[in-house]
Formats: C-alpha cells, sequence, structure tokens
C-alpha cells in the first residue's frame, strides 16, 4: 500500500476513534433513564432521589423514572445495578448505609461497594440526630453520658439491625463516650420512634430528615446532632462533638452507574448534578427537610470521599471489637 494511502487510512481511523465520545455525549441519554432507589418509598433517600429525579428529566430531556428495589438492608437494588448495561441509562442512589457502614460490619459482602460501581457524584449531606422523648428528664448529651455511667448496661437505644447506620453511630458514641448500652433492633424508624416516644427506649439515633415531624411537633427532644457543625434546620441544638471532642458522623447520598459506564455519560451526569445543585428552589425544597445539596468536585473526588468512609468505619469497627455477622 503507497504512504500516502496508509496515511490516510490511519488518519480516518483517528477521526473515528476521536469522535466516538463526543459523539456518545450529544447522543445521551438516548431513552429514558432509570434510578433505582434501594429503599421503600417515602424514606429520606426515595425522597431526595425523587427530587433529583425530577430536576434531571428536565434537564435532561428525556425522563427519569425512580425504582424501588428494596431488600436485604438495601443490598438488591445495588446488585442490580452493579449487573445492569453500562450503557448509562440505569442509576442507583447510593447511601453512606449501604457503601461505607454495611460493608465493614459483615464477614462477606455480596458486592464491593465502590469498585462495582462508576460513581458519578454526591447529592446530598446532613447529619443524624439524638432524640429522647420530651418527657425524658435528660436534657443534653452529658446528662445522657452521666445517666449511663451511673448505671451501665441499662440504658438502651434503638437501630434497624446490626448493618444500620443507627446501630454503628450508637456504638461510636458508646465507645467515645465510654460507657455500656443495650441495642434493641426494629425493622424501620416508625417502630424506634414509637417506642422512644413511650420510653421503651432510653433514646434513638437518626438521620434527620426521619424523626424531624416529631422534633417539631414538640414530642421529641433533640440532644445533638452528629456533624461537626450545627443543622441550620436545628440551629439551637448542639453537636456531638461539643461534649464529645472529635465526634464526626455525616449521613451522604450520591449517584452511580453501572462499571464501565462510558466516561461521556459519566461526566454529563456529574454536571447535571452540579447545575441542579446550584438551583435555589431545588436546595430550598432539600433543606425545609433537613437535606445539604452537595455535588462532589469530580466522580474522582466522590471516589476518594467514600473510600474516606470506608476506611474510617472499618477501623472504627476494629477499635470497638464488634463481632462481624453472617450475611
Amino acid at each position: 500500500m503507497p504512504n500516502a494511502s496508509r496515511l490516510a487510512m490511519f488518519s480516518s481511523l483517528a477521526a473515528l476513534l476521536l469522535a466516538g465520545p463526543a459523539a456518545f455525549a450529544q447522543e445521551f441519554p438516548a431513552r429514558p433513564l432509570r434510578m433505582v432507589v434501594p429503599w421503600t418509598p417515602a424514606g429520606t433517600v426515595d425522597i431526595a432521589g425523587r427530587q433529583l429525579a425530577d430536576r434531571m428529566s428536565a434537564r435532561l430531556g428525556q425522563p427519569v423514572i425512580v425504582e424501588n428495589r428494596p431488600g436485604a438492608t438495601g443490598t438488591i437494588g445495588s446488585q442490580f445495578v452493579a449487573k445492569a448495561p453500562s450503557d448509562g441509562h440505569t442509576l442507583l442512589v447510593m447511601s453512606a448505609t449501604v457503601h461505607t457502614f454495611a460493608p465493614n460490619l459483615f464477614k462477606a459482602f455480596p458486592f464491593d461497594p465502590i469498585d462495582d460501581f462508576a460513581v458519578v457524584s454526591q447529592i446530598v449531606a446532613f447529619p443524624y440526630v439524638m432524640v429522647v422523648p420530651t418527657t425524658s428528664p435528660l436534657r443534653s448529651v452529658a446528662d445522657l453520658v452521666a445517666a449511663a455511667k451511673k448505671d451501665p448496661g441499662k440504658l438502651s437505644y434503638g437501630s434497624f439491625g446490626q448493618g444500620s447506620a443507627p446501630y454503628l453511630i450508637s456504638e461510636l458514641f458508646a465507645l467515645q463516650s465510654g460507657t455500656q448500652l443495650i441495642h434493641v433492633p426494629y425493622k424501620g424508624a416508625a417502630q424506634a420512634i414509637t417506642d422512644v416516644l413511650g420510653g421503651q427506649i432510653t433514646f434513638f439515633i437518626d438521620s434527620l430528615p426521619s424523626p424531624i415531624s416529631q422534633i417539631r411537633a414538640g414530642k421529641l427532644r433533640a440532644l445533638s446532632v452528629t456533624t461537626r457543625q450545627r443543622s441550620g434546620l436545628l440551629p439551637d441544638v448542639p453537636t456531638m462533638g461539643e461534649t464529645i471532642p472529635g465526634f464526626d458522623a455525616i449521613a451522604w447520598l450520591g449517584i452511580a452507574a453501572p462499571p464501565k459506564t462510558p466516561r461521556p455519560a459519566v461526566m454529563r451526569l456529574h454536571a447535571e448534578i452540579g447545575a441542579i445543585t446550584a438551583e435555589a428552589e431545588y436546595g430550598s425544597r432539600l433543606r425545609d427537610i433537613g437535606l445539604d445539596p452537595v455535588a462532589s468536585e469530580s466522580p474522582e473526588a466522590f471516589r476518594s470521599f467514600l473510600f474516606g468512609q470506608l476506611r474510617f468505619w472499618g477501623d472504627f469497627v476494629k477499635r470497638a471489637k464488634i463481632p462481624l455477622a453472617d450475611f
């Protein structure tokens, strides 16, 4: 083949290779997207996912359909997305519970919480809040710690089981406060809140959106939030760190796609999430229920954040000598 012809052929191939990602970016999304929420409807994860899906539909020009696939502490829906086609049209609402808490609490986990996904961006952050009934004599974290040390092993807390955030954060509180507590597992937040209201358990720690209505109604007293900064929704409620220096536990949600999703699709989704997060009305709706809209600087930054959180809770589980469970 003459040199000129060979050069022309290679130039054509190079042009096609370079045009591939650009063409994909222009065509994406080519059809409706599916956003999998691995929890039941009406919960915090579901509400945040639907708020985002509504705005993404408008910006992407394609419907973003929310699909609830609950079960097995959020792992059923997550596994479904991990095995879905890697074309950018199936998304997962990730949570701290599934991707940084639970993997550290079981002997074996059904998937890699980070590497089995193409992570896109964090979407919200929010604190957990420690609550007691307003009839409780405990009016502060210091009161609770003093009562727990006076009667070791008498005070109790609720959770959704060993793989749940309330369990892990309550155990972090016990370790850092030097207290012994009784763990009472429940099937969901509603039952735990009912029992803390009735005095069957001493306190309950859950994500802020869960008990906020009962706090506003004056039925639950918020003793603290678990993040380093106070919540704008409860500005008079101190942080746990104001009593227990260094205490920090943050809840977050994010968006991921199946592994090997094309980079142009990931970056388009990342850009749209960033733009949506900056919208005043969207932010106002989320903050009203205790969620702070957040967008990661890049997919790589979100990935680094996930690894940091996974290591933090893994180190804690070892220090607390929490026995690992069978999944």
